[in-house]
């Protein structure tokens, strides 16, 4: 049986819903103690996260040996969007940009997340891939990858499209959430069409069968892994068919989970994923 290492998003222990004023309620180092006692091996720290702990007093230095002492050897940051925009949206975006360099470097992070156009505002695919190179090409000078994630709404949500604007960039690949795949219902035989090492990410959770209301509002109410209806199992044996070795990331918005106590919710979301794929 594969040996599965997991990985903690920010979302699942931040204690706090997208959106909020803050990154996460909880402290720092308190976060990546929770996560290494309940058993994750990594995490998924937003920029947002970086930036306010910088603005706390935290040095880069400091951050990053809060994170070996724990354990945590699979560090990513996350989560950039509006990457392909001009006019104000884009200058904004290129700090942001810069923040998750920092934030990645100062982590030990090799991958840095990045969302689709999620605002339905028409972005060509022509202007994707180009801003996408663009961004690459800057993320390489730094040693970043830049993984992009194949999201059940907005304008990458089937696999021809995200293989289109990754094209054959050295430090590109994907993001492959469990919850857009069934959303959008990408059949689990399209994921054979990439190649394993352009997987970057892996993002496990759960959901109901029916879809409630719009997937950008059911997507914050998502289950942990095994309580829903996703077929999970077979969703895990692609990946492993296909040879990915990128750990699961557990990913669950909920503001049940948010509403938990940091230990508690690092736990529950821990051991409902160890059980569901071993």
């Amino acid at each position: 049986m594969k040996t599965r290492e997991y990985v903690c998003s920010s979302h699942t222990i931040s204690g706090v819903m997208p959106g909020n004023p803050v990154a996460s309620r909880h402290g720092f180092a308190e976060r990546v103690e929770a996560c290494a006692a309940a058993g994750y091996t990594g995490m998924c720290l937003h920029f947002r996260d970086y930036a306010e702990q910088r603005a706390r007093g935290f040095g880069d230095g400091e951050l990053r040996a809060i994170l070996d002492a724990h354990g945590m050897k699979h560090v990513s940051v996350e989560f950039l969007t509006d990457w392909f925009m001009d006019g104000e949206a884009g200058l904004i975006s290129r700090r942001n940009e810069e923040t998750a360099f920092r934030a990645a470097a100062a982590f030990g992070a090799k991958v840095i997340n990045v969302g689709p156009d999620l605002g339905e505002r028409g972005i060509s695919l022509e202007t994707m891939q180009r801003k996408f190179r663009d961004l690459c090409g800057r993320a390489v000078e730094h040693g970043h990858s830049i993984a992009l994630e194949l999201v059940a709404w907005g304008n990458v949500r089937d696999v021809d499209t995200a293989l289109a604007i990754i094209g054959d960039i050295p430090n590109a690949g994907l993001v492959i959430d469990s919850w857009h795949v069934f959303r959008a219902g990408v059949p689990l035989a399209d994921l054979k069409r990439i190649a394993a090492n352009r997987i970057l990410c892996v993002q496990v959770n759960d959901a109901g069968k029916v879809p409630v209301g719009q997937r950008s509002a059911e997507t914050m109410n998502r289950s942990l892994c095994g309580q829903g209806a996703f077929d999970l199992s077979a969703f895990a044996a692609t990946l492993d068919d296909m040879g990915v070795a990128a750990p699961f990331s557990v990913e669950v918005i909920s503001p049940e989970l948010a509403a938990l106590g940091r230990n508690e919710a690092a736990k529950i979301s821990f051991d409902t994923a160890r059980d569901c794929f071993s």
